[in-house]
């Protein structure tokens, strides 16, 4: 006994049907079998769950970043305050010297 077929009529503009049809070439697929295994590969919820596994990983990076960078800035402070007594100290010795 043959399986029961249904036709879905699927409205794409010209540029979709292009973009598919050659993909549907390079795998070797009618434009059917392309569209029916890529529908059937769709789940809406495993699209979000990686969309939250995402955003968990910018998150976790953005805060290893700016723990970073204020890291940098705390050592950039640190060496300014030691140029700063460096050039004071090295401008009283030369007042010290031409008196």
């Amino acid at each position: 006994m043959a399986a029961a077929t249904v036709q879905v009529p699927v409205l794409m503009s010209q540029a979709q049907k292009t973009r598919l049809a050659r993909k549907a070439k390079a795998s070797k697929l009618t434009m059917g079998e392309l569209l029916r295994q890529g529908g059937e590969r769709f789940d809406p919820q495993e699209d979000l769950a990686l969309l939250s596994r995402l955003a968990h990983h910018v998150t976790l990076t953005t805060i290893k970043t700016i723990r970073a960078i204020d890291h940098t800035l705390s050592l950039v402070a640190a060496s300014e305050r030691r140029i700063e007594r460096l050039t004071r100290a090295t401008r009283k010795k030369s007042s010290l010297g031409t008196h």
